[in-house]
């Protein structure tokens, strides 16, 4: 059997593992259910001929420092979960992290006193993460980075940037399934790419309330919905349009390093 870390990234429509050259990814969603992801690791872990030396797993949500989900919106069935009891008989360490601050410690994995940057991941829903002065931004609760719930007015009625940006909203706002949406953009679609490049500009206006707040000296912004045609240059234009001249520069927002494997391997830094 391969001795190996595992690293998996639990999220509102896929969950990926990750085992040195192994890697799988599963369809989720709002019924997905914890009985599921154990099912899928177990599989994983026989069809490979593997022995888990540690599992880390980054999950969407409030997690407590005993690995409880105490609440995850995209994965509702999670909610009460605890990882170390349901792998205790199939890894000798479990570790858990929410998924945003798992991106956040694989971005940016050398931090000094003086840096201040974050991250912005754009899947099913919003989520973000920062370091501020070389320390991690917790809050008084733990609960810092609800960037999804951050408000913007528009049209005169004030909504979340989660509704406003994220990729299950959107697919809903237009009638889709996210894989239909994102095949229609990648197909040209005029309306779905009207539709992306709205909500990447809102999501550019809320990343400039951030920039104006924090003064960051990079801000990476990762995910799958962040990925689809024209989001991207949406956040640009609705950044660049709202954050303070004089703190704009092109090389403030990127692309996340790692794609779409950000998460799981900053959940395997904890092994």
């Amino acid at each position: 059997m391969n001795a190996v870390k595992i690293g998996i990234d639990l999220g509102g429509t896929k969950v990926l593992i990750i085992a040195g050259s192994n890697e799988e990814k599963h369809p989720t969603g709002l019924d997905f259910t914890p009985f599921q992801l154990e099912e899928i690791i177990s599989n994983f872990i026989e069809k490979h001929n593997l022995d888990p030396v540690g599992i880390a797993i980054a999950i969407p949500g409030l997690l407590n420092t005993g690995g409880d989900v105490l609440l995850c919106d995209v994965l509702p069935r999670f909610n009460g979960w605890n990882a170390n009891n349901a792998f205790a008989d199939i890894s000798p360490k479990i570790r858990v992290i929410n998924d945003i601050r798992a991106a956040l410690i694989q971005e940016f994995s050398d931090v000094d006193d003086s840096l201040t940057c974050g991250i912005v991941m754009v899947g099913t829903a919003v989520g973000a993460a920062f370091i501020v002065n070389g320390k991690i931004l917790n809050g008084d609760s733990g609960w810092a980075g609800e960037f999804g719930y951050f408000p913007l007015v528009v049209n005169g009625e004030t909504k979340r940037i989660d509704t406003l940006c994220g990729g299950d909203y959107l697919a809903k706002q237009l009638g889709l399934t996210p894989k239909e949406m994102a095949d229609l953009a990648v197909e040209g679609e005029e309306l779905v790419l009207k539709t992306i490049a709205k909500a990447g500009y809102f999501l550019g206006v809320g990343i400039a309330g951030l920039v104006n707040l924090f003064n960051p000296r990079r801000l990476a912004i990762g995910g799958g919905t962040a990925s689809l045609p024209g989001y991207w240059e949406g956040i640009i234009k609705g950044a660049s349009d709202n954050i303070i001249p004089e703190l704009w520069n092109e090389d403030l927002l990127c692309k996340v390093k790692d794609g779409s494997k950000v998460a799981a391997m900053g959940a395997m830094t904890l092994l």
